[in-house]
């Protein structure tokens, strides 16, 4: 009788691949072209797929449980401080809620606009949560299957989706404005683009732009960080900075659009022999577990992240089963959290 195993072999992938690709396991899928080739090997050597209980079967029988989704970026997936909470606070609230997510997939699995339609045709998902996610011809592949999209961290300005967030902007103007009444006048900017690819487009460098100009102080392109999200860019971009600028050309503080790129940030700048805050304070964003561990410890925007992922469920929930509208912005407060990274020093320089 042929076995799991023996398409296993044939095929080229573990035993446990195959029965995810046999069972549509949309939970942990395949790629498209793996699935078909293991469904290729069982009709030839005739196994009986019947014996396999998918899990698309047992999502049929309750639909409207399983009618949310969740489509994010792979390295999200790993452990990632800020969207960790976020999704401990959506997994809590569908759970209370009665819900199951009909699937989590990063955005690199989702992979062509065809394998999304086809994915959605197949488990009936009404709505998903897009963290961090945009893509603009698969967006529009969701649009034409009438699935509503919420999004956490995507900037609602640029792509008109509607979001769960902070106010990202009175953020970081809150961020720039604290370092300002400690007398900065010279202060950085550590962050990354938007999906547009443009740093300027991101709500938070929109934020720190405010702060700057209302205070009558200019931008200095030298000291604009664009890390592109990566945490090594985020040190080796500050260690050049501090070797390329003069001591009277630097900034003495920097305003970081997360926590996560503070922290290397942190590290260079304590490795090169400056001292924070004396030398270079520093303000961070979203107030992550680690930030009360840095020495000194960092000075953040808090940002409720928890709460974020639990409105997030909450919304989609309610819209699907016709309670409300889906609105266009639903915005949480966030608070400055102090600590020594910024502290309370009037700057000579």
């Amino acid at each position: 009788m042929p076995t799991l195993k023996d398409i296993a072999d044939r095929v080229g992938v573990s035993i446990s691949t195959v029965s995810r690709a046999i069972s549509n396991d949309v939970t942990r899928p395949v790629s498209k072209e793996t699935r078909r080739k293991v469904l290729e090997v069982a009709s030839e050597i005739r196994y009986d797929i019947k014996e396999e209980l998918t899990p698309q079967a047992k999502k049929l029988q309750h639909p409207s449980e399983k009618s949310i989704g969740c489509i994010m970026p792979q390295s999200f997936f790993d452990f990632h401080p800020y969207f960790t909470a976020v999704m401990s606070g959506f997994r809590k609230k569908m759970h209370e809620l009665g819900r199951t997510p009909a699937f989590f997939m990063s955005m690199e699995e989702v992979g062509s606009p065809e394998y999304l339609r086809s994915l959605i045709r197949e488990t009936g998902v009404k709505g998903i949560l897009a963290i961090a996610w945009y893509n603009k011809e698969q967006f529009e592949v969701l649009q034409e299957e009438g699935v509503c999209v919420l999004g956490v961290s995507l900037n609602y300005d640029s792509l008109s989706v509607p979001v769960v967030d902070c106010d990202r902007i009175s953020a970081a103007r809150a961020a720039v404005r604290h370092l300002i009444a400690q007398g900065h006048t010279k202060i950085g900017y550590i962050g990354g683009p938007t999906f547009s690819k443009e740093l300027e487009g991101d709500e938070r460098f929109s934020g720190y732009k405010v702060g700057m100009l209302e205070a009558g102080f200019g931008l200095n392109q030298s000291w604009i960080i664009n890390t592109n999200w990566k945490v090594d860019m985020s040190y080796s971009l500050m260690s050049d900075m501090l070797v390329r600028l003069k001591e009277d050309e630097r900034p003495t503080a920097m305003f970081c659009a997360s926590d996560v790129l503070a922290i290397p940030a942190l590290r260079a700048v304590s490795e090169k022999g400056y001292r924070i805050p004396q030398d270079i304070a520093f303000v961070g964003m979203d107030d992550i577990e680690f930030a009360q561990y840095t020495s000194p410890p960092l000075t953040s925007v808090q940002v409720p992240k928890t709460q974020i992922g639990e409105v997030a469920a909450k919304t989609l929930v309610d819209y699907l089963e016709g309670y409300y509208s889906l609105p266009l912005k639903v915005l949480l407060p966030f608070e400055l959290v102090l600590r020594e990274s910024s502290s309370f020093i009037k700057m000579e320089r």
